[in-house]
């Protein structure tokens, strides 16, 4: 075999493939063992017959990965946390111990799980995180570092930018001791990116889960708070409004006010709905016996009246009767006509048909105007996706923050029913729900 230094580089200057007949004839290897796909071993070949080349550095045997970790690990870590104390300003207020904290036994976990067998099948399924329990001491200790870092007030990106930087600071180690590369060479590099990589998936899974957490109760906290001051509003309006001595000027101002009041009491009743759903908590029921021909021409009633420029129509038919709790089914009729009022054309009518057979009871709620996009169709009902309309588009009734239809989705899980869209041009858009008669928890 000829030496790395012999001068025979210039023989990379055909084709690709010609490299890797060359790297292969250097580094003994004959066949590409488990790495699939020519391009990408050409280009590791190419790039490591050219790294031999140009240091000619001797042929001593290199450390492998996995030992280069254990054995400079202190290392390894001393240059990662000041990379951070540098680039990081959440961990300049650190003390080293607790910037050091997790790194050195995630490295060390890392270099076991490069050592541990692994089949071409696992490898195939850890690559498409199909095997969450692969590495439970590795994981254990990435969402402990998380947890860690989310207690210290580090951001996501800070926390990506530590795991960037300790993958760099260990690469760079081993390539600068690394004096010939194969494909045993790349095999470990495979199993150290998995590893790196699977810490960071579990870290960055636990940081988010947590930081959506905080901000629902923040929300929920903020809505329970502003009842308070909002209830004092309300009162205040209606003390104001059955006052004797106000003039035409001062009644019509009184009467923006209540209106805002109520539009704030409504986002505050959103803003506490969605955080009880997102906290796991289904949303409460109080069913009784009821007419839902009755409930929702009571709310379409209230909207026509709050709407006069607008055409809301209704047709019932069918055996209405069953079980709701009335509040709750109230709250998702106004919903879903104010979406239709919002979005519809503002000359068209908005109906509303109720239809019952059978153990169900079918609602719908049809506007004429611009179709949903499909690819908006699918994450309609999730919450705080829509994007917040123009001042000018809202209509009364809405709250504007995004959470109706899916408030709308929990009332009718909540009650054992469903909800689905159909939206063309042709056809307009029409929002059904199926609600059974009796609520799951209700007894027969």
């Amino acid at each position: 075999m000829a030496h790395p230094c012999s001068g025979e580089a210039a023989s990379l200057a055909g084709p690709p493939l010609a490299a890797v007949d060359e790297a292969r004839r250097h580094s003994g290897e004959p066949t590409r063992r488990s790495v699939r796909g020519e391009g990408f071993f050409a280009a590791f070949a190419l790039l490591a017959f050219l790294t031999r080349s140009a240091r000619c550095t001797g042929s001593g045997d290199a450390m492998s990965l996995s030992d280069l970790i254990q054995s400079h690990v202190d290392a390894i870590v001393d240059e990662w946390a000041e990379f951070a104390k540098t680039n990081l300003p959440t961990a300049r207020e650190l003390a080293p111990e607790e910037l050091r904290d997790h790194a050195k036994l995630l490295l060390q976990h890392v270099a076991s799980d490069i050592r541990a067998p692994q089949s071409d099948s696992e490898q195939h399924e850890k690559s498409r995180g199909n095997r969450p329990s692969n590495a439970p001491e590795l994981t254990a200790t990435a969402r402990a570092d998380a947890e860690q870092r989310f207690r210290q007030g580090f951001t996501l990106k800070e926390v990506v930018a530590e795991y960037r930087a300790l993958r760099a600071s260990v690469v760079r180690r081993w390539f600068d001791q690394l004096e010939t590369a194969d494909l045993d060479t790349l095999a470990e590099l495979i199993r150290f990116n998995e590893a790196i990589d699977q810490a960071i998936s579990e870290s960055l899974a636990w940081y988010v889960d947590r930081v959506e957490e905080s901000r629902d109760l923040m929300l929920g906290v903020l809505g329970h708070d502003l009842r308070n001051p909002l209830g004092a509003a309300g009162n205040s309006v209606h003390y104001l409004l059955v006052t004797d001595g106000l003039t035409g000027t001062q009644t019509k101002a009184v009467v923006r006010i209540q209106s805002s009041v109520d539009r704030m009491r409504k986002m505050v009743d959103d803003l506490l709905d969605f955080t009880r759903t997102r906290l796991g908590l289904s949303l409460a029921l109080a069913p009784r016996r009821a007419n839902l021909g009755q409930v929702c021409r009571e709310t379409v009633d209230e909207l026509r009246a709050f709407h006069p420029d607008r055409t809301l129509q209704m047709d019932c038919s069918g055996d209405l009767s069953g079980e709701w709790d009335v509040s709750r089914i109230g709250q998702l009729v106004s919903n879903l006509v104010a979406n239709a009022m919002q979005h519809g054309r503002p000359d068209t009518p908005v109906s509303v048909s109720l239809r019952g057979e059978g153990g169900e009871i079918s609602l719908k709620v049809h506007n004429e105007g611009p179709p949903i996009a499909p690819q908006a169709q699918r994450t309609l009902f999730d919450p705080l996706m829509r994007p917040l309309v123009q001042e000018a588009e809202r209509r009364e009734g809405s709250s504007g923050l995004g959470l109706g239809l899916y408030i709308v989705r929990e009332i009718s899980l909540a009650h054992g029913g469903e909800i689905q869209v159909a939206s063309s041009e042709r056809d307009g858009t029409t929002f059904t729900v199926r609600l059974p008669r009796q609520p799951p928890s209700t007894p027969a």
